[in-house]
């Protein structure tokens, strides 16, 4: 399980959009070349062993990536939510329905006047790998959310708005690559948060 600290959305119970911008892994289409060796082996050489990622690594890889760029974006927005409009921003790295939750966690959080301060500490684990799914090569991952890692103030006030959510909870993250769209990003796609789900 890897560790990972970004800023993300605290009012998960207030709203029901977990401000889940997805992402483009910035390596996603790069494919190691694979090698072979065309050399004669005889019998005292042992088969040589490859250290190369395989195919599904790479998704894993390049979809945590993906993942980690999706709360780097939205942690942004929600920190300065009136500061533009964050929608181009968070849809680099995020297809609806995930998108369309961010984009409007952020434009509530303008509309009420709250600002997130800290970063979010969410421990990822990548759980399936599908590189034949229908909808394109699609990476399923489990976080561990860590909601005492932000919080999320009044701007006017500082009044500090609580969280009504666990300590930790699951989320359930699937990242799909679009093979259709240039340069066939990856892109979070789903963020759910499941509050029932201690972890």
């Amino acid at each position: 399980m890897t560790r990972r600290r970004w800023a993300a959305g605290a009012l998960l119970a207030l709203l029901p959009l977990v401000g889940c911008t997805a992402g483009e892994a910035g390596s996603e289409g790069s494919t190691p070349s694979a090698t072979s060796s065309s050399s004669a082996r005889n019998s005292t050489t042992a088969p040589a062993t490859s250290n190369a990622p395989t195919p599904e690594d790479e998704a894993a890889t390049a979809a945590t990536v993906v993942v980690n760029e999706m709360l780097r974006v939205t942690d942004a927005a929600k920190k300065d939510p009136g500061a533009r409009d964050w929608e181009p921003e968070i849809r680099q790295f995020s297809g609806d329905p995930a998108a369309l939750l961010a984009v409007t966690a952020v434009r509530d959080y303008a509309a009420l006047g709250l600002r997130q301060e800290g970063d979010t500490a969410v421990d990822l684990e990548v759980t399936d790998v599908d590189l034949t799914a229908p909808e394109g090569p699609t990476v399923r991952i489990t976080g561990c959310y860590d909601s005492e890692s932000t919080r999320v103030v009044r701007v006017e006030t500082g009044e500090v708005v609580p969280p009504g959510t666990p300590p930790r909870y699951a989320w359930d993250i699937t990242v799909t690559r679009y093979e259709a769209e240039p340069g066939a990003p990856w892109l979070v796609n789903e963020l759910n948060p499941h509050t029932d789900r201690p972890c």
